[in-house]
């Protein structure tokens, strides 16, 4: 086959820093080509990248990156000239897979020569609908990854039911995986958090509830592994300073993002505890950063969001607080008890491993592989002449 994936304007990716999107796609690029097939990727350059047509034996056909901005409304208009941009350079294939906010939009033609020779055109969705998928009316296949987010989309399009794909977000299982080495148990445990610093993440309630237990006298670090900046999709310096005026005068630990997996791992290897605190309901997908601590053997402890129920079901494969009033208690009930509770620790990271181990690379890769020849048997390839 070939696939052209074409990322948004805003991240590159790896090994440049990259968003939990970008990353995705680029593993999934890696095994694609591994098959046998031919891919191109479409994308914003930066400094990081490797010069030259292709990225380990990836074509990457590279755009001006753009940083983003304060403003999400400036932002998706700023996609839009990037996306016409984006489809002058689309090659001929047999699937186009894109997450662009308008390129979709731009390519809704079917009498539109650039759509008629890029195949299947597959919209991929990692956010909670919020009215946009009306602009989608003319894309083949919508690819989500979580049951909420296509419960979400039919809600608002029922027409696009028959369209939908679902298939989870992947993890690399070779990078992330438990580790030999035990942190000294004569340290304080750690409590790590990995992903952007931005409210819809829950950071806050993760702080306060650490400064509730410390006042319990129970003794955690914890460390917030992730980018800031705004233009990292952060919530900015506003926001970390928010977070260190919550823990007062404990020794809360922003050492800002990873981009280098295996460091990442490393970082998940060395807590003791893992939380991902964030009760966007309508701002979360399925999230890898879960994945990622459940393969390194870390139970998450995480809001009741339904975007987990595939993989991490309460007091199964982590621990899960109920969100609303009261939340902040219930987070460090939650913390403490996995904390306080050897047997507890075990029982959940076995079968967190195990979940995780669901969502490897190559498996994931195989089920877009058999929805894109399903969906290329469905409506036929580019046209040809």
């Amino acid at each position: 086959m070939r696939i052209t994936i074409v990322l948004g304007p805003f991240k590159p990716p790896p090994p440049a820093p990259s968003g939990a999107i970008e990353k995705v796609w680029w593993q999934l690029a890696q095994v694609f080509r591994r098959r046998g097939h031919e891919v191109v990727m479409v994308g914003p350059d930066h400094p990081e990248l490797p010069r030259g047509e292709s990225i380990e034996g990836i074509e990457y056909r590279r755009l001006p990156l753009i940083d983003r901005g304060r403003s999400v409304k400036l932002d998706i208009l700023r996609d839009f000239g990037w996306s016409r941009r984006a489809a002058r350079l689309l090659p001929e294939a047999d699937v186009t897979v894109t997450n662009c906010f308008w390129l979709p939009w731009l390519l809704r033609s079917r009498r539109n020569p650039v759509r008629r020779r890029i195949g299947v055109l597959n919209m991929h969705v990692q956010r909670f609908p919020k009215g946009q998928m009306r602009l989608y009316r003319g894309v083949d296949r919508i690819s989500t990854v979580s049951q909420a987010i296509v419960d979400g989309i039919v809600g608002e399009r029922p027409e696009f039911t028959d369209r939908m794909v679902l298939i989870g977000n992947p993890v690399d299982l070779e990078v992330f995986h438990p580790g030999e080495v035990r942190r000294d148990p004569t340290k304080t445990p750690r409590i790590l958090y990995t992903g952007r610093i931005h409210p819809e993440k829950g950071l806050h309630l993760l702080v306060e509830a650490w400064g509730r237990l410390r006042e319990r006298g129970e003794r955690f670090d914890l460390r917030l592994v992730g980018p800031a900046s705004r233009g990292d999709g952060g919530g900015g310096e506003e926001y970390v300073a928010r977070l260190r005026e919550l823990a007062g005068d404990a020794p809360l630990e922003l050492p800002g993002g990873v981009s280098d997996p295996t460091a990442l791992a490393d970082e998940l290897r060395s807590a003791d505890l893992y939380c991902y605190p964030s009760i966007a309901a309508r701002g979360e997908a399925s999230p890898v950063a879960p994945l990622e601590a459940m393969a390194c053997g870390l139970p998450p402890v995480v809001a009741d969001l339904a975007q987990y129920a595939a993989y991490i079901k309460d007091d199964e494969t982590g621990l899960v607080f109920r969100r609303g009033e009261g939340e902040v208690d219930r987070l460090a009930a939650a913390l403490s008890r996995l904390a306080g509770d050897a047997d507890l620790r075990s029982r959940l990271s076995q079968a967190a491993i195990e979940a995780a181990n669901r969502y490897g690379l190559d498996p994931i890769a195989d089920a877009y592989l058999e929805e894109f020849e399903s969906s290329i048997a469905m409506h036929g390839g580019p046209a040809r002449g």
